[in-house]
Protein backbone atom coordinates (compact mmCIF):
# COMPACT_ATOMS: atom_id res chain seq x y z
CA UNK A 1 0.00 0.00 0.00
CA UNK A 2 1.63 3.30 -0.83
CA UNK A 3 0.13 5.48 1.30
CA UNK A 4 1.93 3.25 4.26
CA UNK A 5 5.10 3.87 2.56
CA UNK A 6 7.63 6.30 4.06
CA UNK A 7 8.15 9.50 2.14
CA UNK A 8 11.30 10.58 0.93
CA UNK A 9 12.72 12.74 3.27
CA UNK A 10 13.26 15.91 1.58
CA UNK A 11 9.21 15.05 0.12
CA UNK A 12 8.08 15.69 3.65
CA UNK A 13 8.49 19.30 4.14
CA UNK A 14 8.44 19.34 7.67
CA UNK A 15 10.68 16.83 8.45
CA UNK A 16 12.82 17.95 6.27
CA UNK A 17 12.89 21.55 7.88
CA UNK A 18 13.06 19.49 11.56
CA UNK A 19 15.59 18.01 10.52
CA UNK A 20 18.24 20.54 8.69
CA UNK A 21 17.15 22.84 11.52
CA UNK A 22 18.83 20.52 14.23
CA UNK A 23 22.20 19.71 12.06
CA UNK A 24 22.73 23.71 11.98
CA UNK A 25 22.34 23.69 15.51
CA UNK A 26 24.91 20.78 16.08
CA UNK A 27 27.26 22.06 13.97
CA UNK A 28 26.85 25.77 16.12
CA UNK A 29 27.01 23.20 19.36
CA UNK A 30 30.37 21.66 18.16
CA UNK A 31 31.98 25.56 17.14
CA UNK A 32 30.96 26.58 20.37
CA UNK A 33 32.79 23.99 22.72
CA UNK A 34 35.63 25.79 24.11
CA UNK A 35 38.78 23.60 23.17
CA UNK A 36 40.39 21.43 20.73
CA UNK A 37 40.35 18.08 22.84
CA UNK A 38 36.43 18.77 23.80
CA UNK A 39 35.45 19.13 19.87
CA UNK A 40 37.45 16.14 18.71
CA UNK A 41 35.59 13.90 22.05
CA UNK A 42 32.35 14.82 20.20
CA UNK A 43 33.92 14.70 16.51
CA UNK A 44 31.79 11.85 15.89
CA UNK A 45 28.82 14.19 15.83
CA UNK A 46 29.72 15.50 12.41
CA UNK A 47 28.59 12.12 11.37
CA UNK A 48 25.00 12.71 12.78
CA UNK A 49 24.75 16.60 11.63
CA UNK A 50 25.09 14.75 8.38
CA UNK A 51 22.62 12.36 8.86
CA UNK A 52 20.36 14.85 10.45
CA UNK A 53 20.75 16.76 7.34
CA UNK A 54 19.90 14.11 4.59
CA UNK A 55 18.84 10.79 5.95
CA UNK A 56 15.22 9.48 6.46
CA UNK A 57 13.36 6.56 8.39
CA UNK A 58 15.60 4.99 10.63
CA UNK A 59 19.00 6.49 9.98
CA UNK A 60 17.62 9.62 10.98
CA UNK A 61 16.18 8.79 14.26
CA UNK A 62 19.23 6.91 15.34
CA UNK A 63 21.00 9.90 14.21
CA UNK A 64 18.45 11.93 16.60
CA UNK A 65 18.85 9.36 18.98
CA UNK A 66 22.04 9.62 19.60
CA UNK A 67 22.76 13.59 19.19
CA UNK A 68 20.33 13.59 21.71
CA UNK A 69 22.17 11.09 24.07
CA UNK A 70 25.44 13.07 23.73
CA UNK A 71 23.95 15.93 25.36
CA UNK A 72 24.09 14.70 28.63
CA UNK A 73 23.18 14.84 31.42
CA UNK A 74 26.55 14.17 32.83
CA UNK A 75 29.89 15.07 30.92
CA UNK A 76 27.95 15.29 27.44
CA UNK A 77 27.72 18.42 25.17
CA UNK A 78 25.69 20.46 27.63
CA UNK A 79 28.04 20.84 30.45
CA UNK A 80 30.53 22.75 28.03
CA UNK A 81 28.40 24.82 25.51
CA UNK A 82 25.81 27.71 27.17
CA UNK A 83 22.67 26.54 28.12
CA UNK A 84 20.38 28.35 25.55
CA UNK A 85 22.24 26.45 23.00
CA UNK A 86 22.19 23.37 24.39
CA UNK A 87 18.23 23.33 25.25
CA UNK A 88 17.58 24.62 21.32
CA UNK A 89 19.70 21.77 20.10
CA UNK A 90 17.56 19.84 22.76
CA UNK A 91 14.10 20.55 21.04
CA UNK A 92 15.09 20.50 17.40
CA UNK A 93 16.02 17.26 18.26
CA UNK A 94 12.83 16.12 20.31
CA UNK A 95 10.97 17.68 17.17
CA UNK A 96 12.80 15.45 14.56
CA UNK A 97 11.22 12.16 17.08
CA UNK A 98 8.04 13.64 17.38
CA UNK A 99 7.44 14.48 13.34
CA UNK A 100 9.06 10.77 12.84
CA UNK A 101 6.85 9.10 15.63
CA UNK A 102 3.79 10.77 14.19
CA UNK A 103 4.74 9.47 10.74
CA UNK A 104 5.64 5.82 11.98
CA UNK A 105 2.03 6.19 14.12
CA UNK A 106 0.45 6.77 10.80
CA UNK A 107 1.70 4.35 8.35
CA UNK A 108 0.65 1.92 11.00
CA UNK A 109 -3.15 2.86 10.67
CA UNK A 110 -5.84 1.84 11.14
CA UNK A 111 -4.95 -2.18 9.59
CA UNK A 112 -2.22 -3.30 12.40
CA UNK A 113 -3.91 -1.19 15.22
CA UNK A 114 -5.39 -4.81 16.59
CA UNK A 115 -1.91 -6.55 16.40
CA UNK A 116 0.06 -3.39 19.26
Amino acid sequence: NMAEAELPRHADEQLDQAGLHAALLVDQVMSALPTEPLRLRFAPLARHAAALRDSSGEALRKSAVATRAALGPGDGLADYVEPPLAIALREALDEVLRILNRRAAHRARPLRRADA
